[in-house]
């Protein structure tokens, strides 16, 4: 989830702080990003992000060398209205490649509301770039129990897609999703709630077990953001997800995988494909603007970690 994102040059630095982990990999180009949503097509890197003029972009030939592309739906789309406040804000969009399409997942909404939606729009691929709307495929209203933003897309064992999201409230919830239509269907499952604020789940599989990514607490405070990305594991899609001390993520539970510390504080916004995980970072010694990260992700006796 992200609430808005300053606007100005890109950001060109090496991150030579980054050599210090040793699987997080020194980037360089337009770095500058909030909830970066990463995928290889081909050999092509791509990133899709929030942005305040539709939907970011950004690609890389390595992985490494980042620059920024041509935004989605830029101008933004008349239906977005109703939700972002008249704006052409977008946040952390989903994408992904499944039965011969490219598949984009975005939410729109304003700060603190629960009047959000989630958008899809599909193209033959994401280079080719011709994206066409297909509309919201959830929403959520103030007085509910659950926020329609912050979508992921995910494909289980047995091949059936789920849509993963929520944010805040009641936390974060996953539905099936038909494969000719790419919306949700049927029952809703609850994976995850916390007091402290909880969103951007991710889900991912390796060898026997699913593996819940969300980022939890604070995104956007400057240096009071504590944000965080915490995970759990299960044998079904659908949950229960315990942390490593067994405790149920929908009971608070949620082992921390990055806390930040030192320049770069506050990581979240994660998201997993081709073997790295991808976040942005707050850097304190730059205004604590968004910075991406990117690591490889390896897993210990059924852990991840980086």
């Amino acid at each position: 989830m992200y609430k808005h994102l300053k606007q100005g040059a890109v950001c060109a630095i090496a991150l030579l702080a980054l050599s210090a982990q040793a699987a997080t990999w020194t980037l360089s180009g337009a770095l500058t990003t909030h909830d970066p949503d990463i995928y290889k097509e081909g050999s092509t890197w791509w990133i899709v992000e929030t942005s305040d003029n539709g939907i970011g972009v950004k690609y890389s030939a390595n992985g490494t060398a980042w620059t920024q592309g041509v935004s989605i739906f830029g101008s933004g789309l008349s239906w977005w209205k109703t939700y972002n406040g008249n704006t052409n804000t977008v946040w952390a969009p989903d994408i992904k490649v499944w039965n011969g399409k490219a598949i984009l997942y975005y939410a729109v909404s304003t700060f603190g509301s629960q009047k959000s939606a989630i958008g899809l729009a599909t193209a033959s691929s994401i280079a080719a770039g011709n994206w066409v709307d297909k509309g919201a495929v959830l929403t959520s209203a103030s007085g509910g129990d659950f926020n329609a933003i912050d979508p992921n897309f995910f494909v289980d064992s047995a091949g059936q897609p789920w849509l993963t999201y929520g944010s805040f409230w009641t936390g974060i919830y996953t539905t099936r999703v038909d494969p000719s239509t790419l919306k949700p269907t049927g029952s809703r499952y609850h994976l995850a709630a916390d007091s402290s604020g909880i969103e951007n789940p991710f889900i991912m599989k390796n060898g026997s077990y699913y593996y819940l990514f969300v980022s939890k607490g604070t995104c956007c405070a400057g240096a009071n953001s504590t944000y965080h990305i915490s995970y759990g594991r299960s044998t079904s899609v659908t949950g229960p997800y315990l942390d490593k001390n067994g405790v149920n993520m929908l009971n608070g539970g949620g082992t921390t995988l990055d806390a930040g510390g030192g320049r770069f504080i506050a990581p979240g916004g994660e998201s997993y494909n081709n073997g790295v995980m991808a976040r942005h970072e707050l850097d304190s010694q730059n205004n604590y603007n968004p910075v991406l990260f990117i690591s490889d992700l390896t897993f210990t006796n059924g852990w991840p970690t980086y």
